[in-house]
């Protein structure tokens, strides 16, 4: 398995950088009754996908019913109509489902419109999560109904503290010099750097 799978943060505790988001999620989660759809923003390998799998953790989303779609294979209208419809079925093995939807912009005008329907009146036990490196090509109404959430490439001093509990962890050595190219090299995304370290 690869560094950046098998270091994989599983909680926010484990995130580095980004701190704020991960604050202000930390709050929301925590009240009664969360949203139910959330928008995470920002650029390839930043994060989005893994803070997406922990939102849905958090909300007590467990085994087969967390699901993540690519929307870049599966775009159409069909793809959300089918989700509404499993939507429809109470969790099986844990307290609500989770629909992870990336690259959402490549969704069709049908299928945004499809499931902005589903953001309108979302059962109590399903949330939807939607990244994107894009959210102008989302409809303006999609963005208007979900806790919207920016992450941002790793400063220079967040992304040597991550390489390094790599490395550590791995149980090897490396100069500051070879830090210091990785942190250049990877423009501040935590799956470049460690796809660069292996």
């Amino acid at each position: 398995m690869s560094l950046y799978l098998t270091h994989r943060p599983s909680s926010f505790a484990e995130v580095i950088g980004n701190s704020q988001v991960v604050e202000s999620l930390q709050t929301l989660l925590s009240k009664k009754n969360p949203p139910h759809a959330y928008l995470l923003i920002g650029p390839t390998g930043c994060g989005k996908t893994t803070v997406g799998r922990i939102i849905a953790d958090t909300l007590g989303c467990r085994g087969s019913d967390y699901r993540e779609v690519d929307s870049a294979e599966m775009r159409g209208i069909d793809t959300i109509r089918d989700i509404k419809k499993q939507a429809t079925f109470q969790a099986l093995e844990g307290s609500c489902r989770v629909w992870l939807i990336d690259e959402c912009h490549k969704m069709t005008n049908d299928a945004q419109n499809a499931l902005l329907k589903l953001l309108e009146d979302t059962p109590d036990h399903v949330y939807i999560i939607l990244a994107t490196t894009d959210p102008q090509k989302l409809i303006p109404t999609i963005k208007g109904r979900c806790s919207t959430f920016s992450m941002t490439p790793l400063k220079d001093k967040e992304m040597h503290k991550l390489l390094r509990k790599v490395v550590s962890s791995e149980s090897d050595k490396l100069e500051i010099e070879v830090y210091n190219q990785i942190i250049q090299d990877s423009l501040g995304h935590p799956r470049n750097a460690l796809q660069i370290l292996e």
